[in-house]
C-alpha cells in the first residue's frame, strides 16, 4: 500500500464536519477530579531562532514517556525551526506516579495534558501516538484553540478490540500481562517492523513500562467517541500489529479523513527505520493546515 504525500489540505480533509464540542470541564471533572502532580516531566526542544509557528505538544503511548520523542523527532523538528515539548503522563517517566496507580483513567492523561498545554505561550498543535493518538482526540474535541492534531498508529475512537485480535495472536502472553497492569514484555517483533534492527529494538523494548489496569481496559473496552472538529491527520504503519491497518483506516474514516500508511513500519513510527519519511508528511501537512488557516 503506498503513501502519497497530500499537496494541499483539501486532499486529505473533509471537514469541518458538524460536531458537539465537549466541555473543558466535565460533570466526571469536578465531581471526581484528576489527584494533582508535584512532578510533571515536560522535556523540550526549541529552534534556534523563534518561530511564527505554533508550538507542538507530543504525547506518548501506552507504556511509554518523553523519551520516545527525545530519539529522533525532537531534535530534527527544532533543527527545521519548530519549538517542540513532549509531555511525561502521570506514572511514567519522570512524572509522579500517585498512590492508586493502577486505577488511573484515561481522562486523567487528559488532564496532564490540559495542564501541559496551560504552561506553553500559545495553543499548541498536538501530536499523540497509539493510546497518545486518543487522547489527542479526547483532548481536541475539548479545547477548540488547538490548531491541529496529527496522530501515528492512534488507538480508534470507539474501542480497541480489534487489538485484542491481532495482538493475541502475535504476542498472547504481552496481551495478558498487559490487561491485568503487569510489564507487557512483547516481543520485539510486536512492537517495530521488519526493518528495524534487532539491537535498536531490544534497547528502545527496555524502556517500556507496565500501563494502569484501568487505563489499559479502557482501551479496549467500548466507549463514547470524542472527535474533533479541527483537522487531522491519521498516519499508520503497513506492519503494524498493535494498531493494525484497517483499524487506522477506521479512525480516519470516523474522523473524516483518510489514512497514511507507510510500508515496511511497524507500531514505533516515531523510532524505527522511516521515521523522517513520516515526520516529512506530517510537518508538511502541518505547514499546509497553517498556511490555509
Amino acid at each position: 500500500m503506498s503513501v502519497e504525500r497530500p499537496p494541499r489540505l483539501g486532499a486529505t480533509w473533509r471537514g469541518p464536519r458538524i460536531r458537539r464540542r465537549e466541555p473543558v470541564l466535565r460533570r466526571l471533572d469536578w465531581t471526581f477530579p484528576a489527584p494533582p502532580l508535584t512532578r510533571r516531566e515536560l522535556v523540550s526542544a526549541l529552534p534556534d531562532r523563534p518561530s511564527a509557528r505554533p508550538p507542538v505538544l507530543l504525547v506518548h503511548g501506552a507504556w511509554h514517556a518523553a523519551w520516545c520523542w527525545q530519539e529522533h523527532w525532537m531534535p530534527a523538528m527544532a533543527a527545521r525551526g519548530w519549538e517542540v515539548h513532549a509531555l511525561s503522563l502521570r506514572a511514567h517517566g519522570g512524572s509522579e506516579a500517585p498512590a492508586n496507580r493502577a486505577l488511573i483513567p484515561i481522562r486523567h492523561y487528559e488532564h496532564d495534558v490540559l495542564q501541559a498545554i496551560t504552561t506553553l505561550e500559545r495553543p499548541p498543535i498536538l501530536i499523540g501516538h497509539s493510546m497518545g493518538g486518543l487522547i489527542v482526540q479526547h483532548v481536541l474535541a475539548r479545547y477548540s484553540a488547538a490548531p491541529a492534531g496529527v496522530l501515528l498508529a492512534p488507538v480508534p475512537p470507539r474501542h480497541h478490540g480489534g487489538a485484542l485480535d491481532a495482538v493475541g495472536r502475535a504476542d498472547p502472553l504481552a496481551l495478558a500481562r498487559a490487561l491485568v497492569g503487569l510489564h507487557p514484555r512483547p516481543r520485539t517483533t510486536t512492537m517495530f517492523g521488519s526493518a528495524t534492527d534487532p539491537a535498536d529494538a531490544a534497547r528502545w523494548a527496555a524502556r517500556l513500562e507496565p500501563e494502569p489496569w484501568l487505563a489499559t481496559l479502557q482501551l479496549v473496552l467500548p466507549r463514547p467517541s470524542h472527535e474533533p472538529s479541527q483537522p487531522v491527520l491519521v498516519i499508520g504503519g503497513g506492519e503494524d500489529r498493535l494498531t493494525p491497518p484497517h483499524a487506522v483506516a477506521r479512525t480516519a474514516r470516523e474522523l473524516g479523513t483518510r489514512a497514511h500508511l507507510f510500508p515496511g513500519m511497524g507500531h514505533q513510527l516515531m523510532l524505527e527505520p522511516g521515521w523522517e519519511s513520516v515526520l516529512d508528511l506530517a510537518l508538511g501537512w502541518l505547514d499546509d493546515v497553517l498556511i490555509g488557516a
